[in-house]
């Protein structure tokens, strides 16, 4: 008898709740010899996370999400330079959450993206013969989220390439370049489906 209600507490303390999610980004391309997270964007995406217990939840997402670089100019200076690099991303995160007190909890989790279009531009319009980025981009981030209530969540989040998402841009690569990687800066609101346990 002892060992069925342990167990019946155990199955109720074990929960999945749904999320919906929707966000801003500001990124760069690492490598490309711009810096500066110049490059605005959005995010929006579904997910589910299974509740192991008070402090320990595992996930997963899928969600559009925009990343690239860009470097506007600066007349006053004298600099006409411009340059816009456009990806769009369907990425899949998995993530484990590790909730600390009432108000706080981390992220952290690897993430597959594929991408689903991509533009590259100047100042003299079009990048002719671009190069090519590959289809998929590995990458490793983390968060830091504000549980607002019990349906509203906030999280600030940074995810880097842990693998090229395209070739040097002079095609060389060596030790210490290896290509081009996405870094991403995200702020994101959730939504929680579900009862909490």
């Amino acid at each position: 008898m002892l060992i069925a209600i342990g167990q019946l507490t155990c199955i109720k303390a074990q929960v999945f709740r749904g999320e919906i999610l929707a966000g801003a980004t500001g990124t760069q391309v690492s490598g490309d010899q711009l810096t500066g997270f110049n490059k605005g964007g959005f995010l929006a995406g579904i997910g589910v996370h299974y509740e192991f217990n008070e402090h320990s939840q595992v996930g997963f997402r899928m969600k559009y999400i925009q990343k690239g670089s860009r470097k506007p100019t600066d007349v006053e200076k004298g600099d006409t330079k411009f340059y816009l690099l456009r990806l769009n991303y369907i990425e899949v995160p998995l993530f484990y959450r590790y909730i600390i007190g009432k108000k706080l909890y981390l992220e952290l989790g690897p993430s597959l993206a594929y991408l689903a279009g991509n533009s590259e531009e100047d100042e003299n319009g079009d990048v002719p013969f671009p190069i090519p980025f590959y289809s998929f981009d590995l990458s490793l981030g983390g968060a830091v989220g504000y549980p607002i209530n019990d349906k509203w969540n906030f999280q600030f989040g940074y995810s880097q390439s842990i693998a090229p998402v395209r070739e040097p841009a002079n095609a060389v690569t060596t030790y210490l370049n290896r290509g081009q990687y996405n870094s991403v800066l995200s702020f994101e609101l959730l939504f929680i489906i579900g009862k909490k346990n």
